[in-house]
């Protein structure tokens, strides 16, 4: 059986470009805080979370599809190690907007950053309201916004741009 699975995995991942693997590796670096600690976690079509001190690193989801499909798609997709279950949020009968607000109620603290990443115009929109950054990626293979190439720099300049360079604090000379 789990052939079988890692079978349909790879097929799956050459299919979509290596749509699979680089997020996989995108939510890994997150994780281990691999490069600006100021970055953290990047969720496949969800919120990201950063907290400065470095404490901690989550990786959240917000997906429009119903919740029970979703965590099955995680661990299908090999996320389940990445994005723990109960940060998987289903927007289907609330919106990405209350999934969003209720994701800053619980992890908000004053060091917290959010970021959301996604393909569509509801988590574009809800980033905005929440002012938090929002980096659109497609699908499409010749698109400028494609996500394989995501990287936590790229990530890092979305951050400075909405919360600010945190090197600029520290230059007083």
């Amino acid at each position: 059986m789990m052939d079988l699975w890692d079978a349909l995995y790879k097929m799956t991942d050459e299919y979509t470009d290596g749509w699979l693997s680089s997020a996989r590796a995108l939510l890994e670096q997150c994780l281990a805080g691999n490069e600006d600690p100021t970055i953290c976690n990047t969720v496949a079509g969800g919120v990201v979370r950063s907290n400065a001190t470095g404490s901690r690193h989550i990786n959240v989801l917000v997906t429009s599809g119903s919740l029970i499909p979703s965590l099955v798609k995680c661990l299908l997709f090999r996320l389940d190690n990445l994005i723990s279950h109960e940060n998987v949020y289903s927007s289907w009968d609330v919106g990405k907007l209350q999934c969003f607000q209720w994701i800053k109620e619980r992890f908000d603290t004053r060091n917290t950053r959010f970021c959301a990443i996604g393909d569509g115009w509801e988590e574009c929109e809800a980033a905005q309201t929440m002012n938090w950054p929002f980096i659109k990626v497609d699908l499409r293979p010749n698109s400028s916004h494609r996500f394989p190439g995501l990287t936590l720099r790229t990530v890092g300049f979305y951050f400075s741009i909405v919360y600010g360079n945190p090197d600029s604090e520290n230059d007083d000379d």
